[in-house]
């Protein structure tokens, strides 16, 4: 009984451990948890252009996306370039991007929360930076930018090519809304927080 225990004892504090350097990496999420939007479809009208990532570098494209958004004129490799921390295979902590931000004096809050959370956000008139999968079930993580949403679709600016599903000049990519929470489920059992991530920005 003592042994079974002890090993208790070690696997909480692993668990402690491995949680707390995912919020060191990625920062803290602020819960935002909103019971329905205001609004049943909008769509951010503002002209931008779409770029398309050659790595794993898909954080530097959606921050450029916004930072374009926001005034600042840069593209997807120069952003990924100045991200100061950066992971295996050069994935980026979601830390990078917000200290990136906070170069650029672009205030960005990490959020966790529903799917109403995000739209309402989009309202805001900003596109909304969110860590999805690529596919659902994928190991691999994925950067989008959110720029609106009806009640059947997300639209994003994606800066993988082969997501690319639309020729609007507004976004490259919809997403039917069930195939979207199932990407944006994005924990595992070490990384009890990471689910339903996106980055709020403004300047």
């Amino acid at each position: 009984m003592i042994i079974i225990l002890e090993i208790l004892r070690k696997i909480f504090w692993l668990y402690v451990w491995v949680t707390a350097v995912n919020i060191i990496l990625f920062g803290l999420p602020i819960p935002k948890i909103i019971r329905k939007c205001k609004k049943k479809k909008y769509l951010i009208s503002a002209e931008n252009s779409f770029d398309y990532q050659q790595a794993s570098d898909c954080s530097g494209y959606s921050t450029a996306y916004v930072f374009r958004h926001l005034g600042i004129d840069i593209d997807g490799p120069s952003v990924y370039r100045q991200i100061p921390i950066k992971l295996w295979k050069g994935s980026v902590a979601g830390m990078g991007i917000i200290l990136l931000c906070l170069k650029y004096k672009v205030k960005c809050l990490l959020r966790i929360g529903n799917i109403e959370a995000l739209e309402d956000t989009v309202c805001k008139g900003i596109p909304v930076v969110v860590l999805t999968r690529t596919v659902p079930g994928s190991r691999w993580l994925h950067y989008i930018t959110v720029v609106g949403f009806d009640e059947e679709y997300i639209y994003s600016a994606d800066s993988m090519i082969e997501h690319k599903n639309s020729e609007n000049s507004l976004y490259n990519r919809r997403i039917p809304i069930a195939d979207f929470k199932k990407i944006w489920q994005t924990s595992k059992i070490y990384q009890p927080l990471m689910f339903n991530l996106f980055f709020e920005m403004k300047r």
